[in-house]
């Protein structure tokens, strides 16, 4: 360590936070938005970049123990609404070097990462198509919530793009936008809609969560050992203990091909894209390791 003192400020607004980043006030902003990166990039004092070189995936978790996406049908039905490119866009603008579609359940770029199950998601999105198979699945405007927060970035927007879609497929959706904090808390509550549970949320996990099954615990199909949303799907848990013991990669790679095939089909989570986050920091500021904001070995040129 190169400091004797790190400080950490949680600066809401984000106009406050790139204003204090350029007047030299603070020396790195974690996380800034789409609008602010643009800003930052004019000013020759600060370093906009990826704060991983690996991207974060994002997911749409639903609840499996309660209406409607107890149903596997209803579930599916979401798929062909899904678009992938509106969701990362959402976090990071326009520019496509920034995120990453046709995404599985496996960090792209690494080697378990693969296309099997994917073709729903991908080709020409359809709201219409959704909406004929929420009909079909037995949907008849059961009341479902998604729970989301306002004060953290990809979480925020991806929840914003969803209660649209929501709405355009005709969902009977009680939207609740809260802090990150509550949202959290809220997830964990196992009760139905009627009691203050909830149905779906959006949130993303960083590029090393997702490498491969052994800290994937989206990808978890263990009940209500599960992460919130506690899906029961056996198979998966089958192949997740096969993949402990696959002789070599190879062998991995084709459990990890499987399992990709059975999460589309029974969709513990839809995978709604990966993104690059974006970090910004004075450009006096060194030897910043990648991956998340650590302050190991960083020092001040």
């Amino acid at each position: 360590m190169h400091f004797d003192r790190v400080e950490w400020h949680i600066i809401v607004d984000a106009a406050t936070a790139a204003a204090a980043l350029q007047t030299g006030e603070i020396d790195w902003y974690e996380q800034p938005p789409p609008e602010i990166q643009t800003l930052l990039r004019r000013n020759r004092a600060v370093t906009v970049e990826p704060i991983d070189p690996l991207p974060l995936t994002g997911i749409l978790r639903p609840n499996h123990l309660h209406p409607p996406f107890n149903d596997k049908r209803v579930r599916q039905a979401l798929l062909p609404a899904i678009s992938q490119t509106d969701f990362m866009q959402a976090i990071n603008g326009p520019d496509p070097a920034l995120f990453t579609t046709g995404v599985g359940v496996f960090t792209p770029g690494t080697p378990l990462a693969n296309d099997a199950g994917l073709a729903p998601l991908l080709g020409p999105r359809s709201v219409d198509r959704a909406r004929a198979l929420l009909r079909e699945a037995g949907y008849t405007n059961q009341p479902m919530r998604l729970i989301g927060p306002t004060d953290i970035l990809a979480p925020a927007a991806m929840t914003q793009v969803g209660a649209d879609l929501v709405r355009r497929l005709g969902i009977n959706a009680d939207v609740v936008i809260t802090d990150w904090g509550t949202t959290v808390q809220r997830r964990t509550s196992r009760e139905p809609v009627e009691r203050g549970g909830w149905s779906m949320l959006f949130t993303s996990f960083s590029s090393f969560d997702f490498v491969d099954p052994a800290a994937h615990f989206p990808l978890r199909g263990n009940g209500t050992g599960a992460w919130p949303g506690w899906p029961t799907i056996p198979r998966l848990e089958e192949l997740r203990d096969a993949w402990f013991v696959a002789a070599d990669l190879p062998a991995q790679q084709a459990i990890a091909r499987e399992m990709q095939a059975v999460a589309m089909d029974e969709l513990p989570y839809i995978p709604v894209g990966s993104y690059l986050s974006v970090t910004a920091h004075r450009r006096n500021l060194a030897d910043r390791v990648k991956g998340l904001a650590v302050f190991w070995g960083l020092r001040r040129t």
